[in-house]
């Protein structure tokens, strides 16, 4: 029996997830993070991207992204596909939901684990207050590119869809960016969230109809909903 493309992928790209967060680690490293070229390298490009802090009204979007463009931005679109959405919205939403409440404490439970402190390299220019928790991964992007990849998997069958799929997924990686330019995360980090985001959603792509026959399908009875998914 072949090995199903969705389900490949996410274990290389969980597997790639795993090995950075072992070069990040502190407590791998025993400390030792001054010493790691990888790690040099990781805050440099940091300081690089820091040192674009010249015009205030792109500074001003660059927070606004940060603080808005994770919770506001995908509980709004979770619940307009929701309401407004076709048969493929509706469904797309349910999987998005349920793939993020997993992502949640798995993000948590990582941080801890890797416990990389956030960044302090000298003469980085921080726009927002740092957050107390760990750094990696980046819980924002982990989150937004968990969205962004279900929409251009699942919410397609028109040019409309794909527009809108590629706008969320443009807005993504922009949320991506902004924690690094902001302050809040190495570049490592984002990184990090990128391939935990994308590689736990894709284990829920794999096992679709599993999801839609023992989720989808009761909740749609429930609420009186045809929320069936397309055989193609």
């Amino acid at each position: 029996m072949s090995i199903n493309k969705y389900f490949a992928t996410s274990i290389f790209l969980l597997s790639f997830f795993i090995l950075i967060a072992l070069m990040v680690s502190p407590k791998l490293l025993n400390g030792n993070t001054n010493d790691s070229h990888f790690l040099k390298t990781d805050a440099s490009l940091f300081l690089f991207i820091n040192k674009f802090h010249s015009d205030y009204s792109f500074n001003q979007f660059m927070i606004w992204m940060t603080q808005y463009g994770r919770e506001l931005v995908w509980s709004i679109t979770i619940i307009l596909l929701l309401i407004f959405g076709s048969t493929v919205g509706k469904k797309v939403a349910i999987v998005m939901g349920l793939s993020m409440i997993v992502l949640i404490p798995i993000v948590a439970v990582a941080k801890d684990i890797v416990a990389r402190p956030r960044p302090i390299v000298p003469k980085a220019d921080f726009l927002i207050s740092s957050d107390s928790e760990y750094s990696f991964p980046s819980g924002h992007t982990t989150i937004v590119c968990c969205g962004a990849i279900l929409m251009l998997l699942l919410y397609r069958g028109s040019r409309i869809k794909l527009v809108i799929s590629l706008v969320l997924a443009i807005e993504a990686a922009i949320v991506s960016f902004s924690r690094v330019y902001v302050g809040s995360h190495y570049p490592l980090d984002v990184v990090g969230g990128i391939l935990l985001g994308v590689g736990i959603s894709l284990i829920f792509v794999w096992r679709i109809r599993f999801i839609e026959e023992s989720i989808i399908l009761p909740i749609s009875r429930i609420l009186s909903v045809k929320l069936r998914f397309s055989r193609d």
